[in-house]
């Protein structure tokens, strides 16, 4: 996955029951890798499991929230952050240096379609511009005023997990209850439980900002820091941007499900057992997500669907200088779709900025002296917007290298 003003320090929580919430946090949707694996896992050691998890409400306020659920027989949404701070995580990433507060360096929205054959997960730019609502920092008590074209991730600095999920719902019109942040340890553990996550690279990478270093093209088993610094990456991949950054978090994610899915990972109890324990002490979750049951019911329906169904999208956004818009007409596409439960297919020629398919998208022309027709790369299936880009699980691409 991947990688600016600071809050106040957090303190006790509010006293609504909820326990003092850590504050080593980072990047990546490897929450959905307890998702698609947790079942049977979160089962047999809910003792222990349940010990590590570290919980905070949503929506303090409200008296609303979701019961817990023993089986899901819907639709539901989760909501995936990764924070950039360094508190706990070591001086190897900056603790004690400059860098302070947290921010939502990567965010995430899954949604599971009522049937529970389709998922699309949704990664919004930290860069975006966005009207941000109204949010009150839970420990300090300081209250942020609504804000024009504020950047994305410095919701989780104004308010916490709370202040993210209003700000994803205000763009997507999706009601959260439930989300979840991982650190910067969280990441390296779970990579290093899974067994390491297989990565094509159509070429060298040697990114001193994150550490990533891939000597040639190929395909590399990445765990630890490794796997750490690709997610971290963005001046070592496609054209240096954020976005270039999201799509090779895409690239490593649908390698995550794949290898998740494969059979020896799924039947073998301590490998499980490895990635549960090392997700959730690494993790805050919503007051609702924390029941283990829950988790391993939202497991067995993502462990089951199948990968060409399940997408990795960004949302869809327009340049403003430096930073980017949200683009509202295409955005209204895509969640109109999200909310109507359909499997959302991206063009192959739509990937994004960081990552290429690693074969040819079709095969080649039986007659070698046929002219080929190029792809219209402003099409995409079913009429989604050209600007939205992304790819499905089941699709194996590279992870493309800096091009400048």
């Amino acid at each position: 996955m991947s990688l600016p003003p600071s809050p106040s320090p957090r303190r006790q929580a509010s006293p609504s029951g909820q326990r003092r919430r850590r504050l080593r946090r980072f990047l990546t949707l490897t929450a959905i890798a307890v998702l698609v694996i947790g079942g049977g896992t979160v089962a047999v050691a809910a003792i222990r499991l349940s010990q590590n998890v570290t919980t905070v409400d949503l929506h303090p306020a409200r008296t609303d929230e979701p019961p817990v659920v023993a089986d899901f027989d819907g639709e539901f949404d989760v909501l995936l952050v990764g924070s950039d701070g360094r508190a706990g995580q070591g001086a190897q990433y900056g603790e004690g240096g400059d860098v302070e507060g947290s921010r939502n360096d990567v965010t995430l929205l899954l949604h599971v379609n009522e049937s529970h054959d389709a998922a699309t997960v949704i990664s919004f730019p930290r860069d975006l511009l966005v009207d941000m609502p109204a949010c009150t920092d839970p420990d300090s008590g300081k209250t942020w005023d609504a804000g024009h074209r504020v950047q994305f991730n410095e919701s989780l600095a104004r308010g916490g997990l709370g202040c993210v999920a209003s700000t994803v719902t205000a763009l997507t019109g999706i009601d959260l209850a439930y989300a979840a942040e991982i650190t910067f340890t969280g990441v390296i553990d779970a990579s290093n439980a899974v067994g390491g996550v297989p990565i094509c690279f159509a070429g060298p990478i040697h990114d001193r900002h994150s550490g990533l270093e891939i000597p040639a093209a190929g395909t590399y088993d990445l765990s630890g820091e490794q796997a750490l610094a690709l997610l971290r990456s963005r001046y070592g991949v496609g054209d240096g941007s954020d976005l270039a950054r999201i799509s090779t978090q895409q690239v490593f994610l649908s390698s995550l499900v794949r290898t998740l899915r494969d059979q020896s990972t799924l039947t073998d109890p301590v490998k499980l057992y490895g990635i549960a324990d090392a997700a959730t002490r690494n993790m805050t979750l919503s007051t609702p997500l924390a029941d283990l049951g829950t988790l391993a019911s939202m497991a067995k329906v993502f462990s089951d669907l199948p990968l060409e169904n399940i997408a990795f999208v960004s949302y869809p956004h327009l340049p403003a200088g430096d930073r980017v818009v949200p683009d509202e007409q295409a955005a209204a596409v895509l969640m109109e779709r999200v909310k109507a439960g359909e499997t959302v297919n991206i063009s192959a020629d739509h990937t994004g900025r960081g990552s290429e398919l690693s074969a040819p998208s079709a095969p080649p022309s039986a007659d070698p002296d046929e002219p080929t027709t190029p792809p219209d790369t402003e099409t995409q299936p079913e009429n989604l917007p050209g600007n939205i880009d992304g790819q499905s699980a089941a699709q194996d691409t590279c992870v493309r290298p800096y091009s400048g």
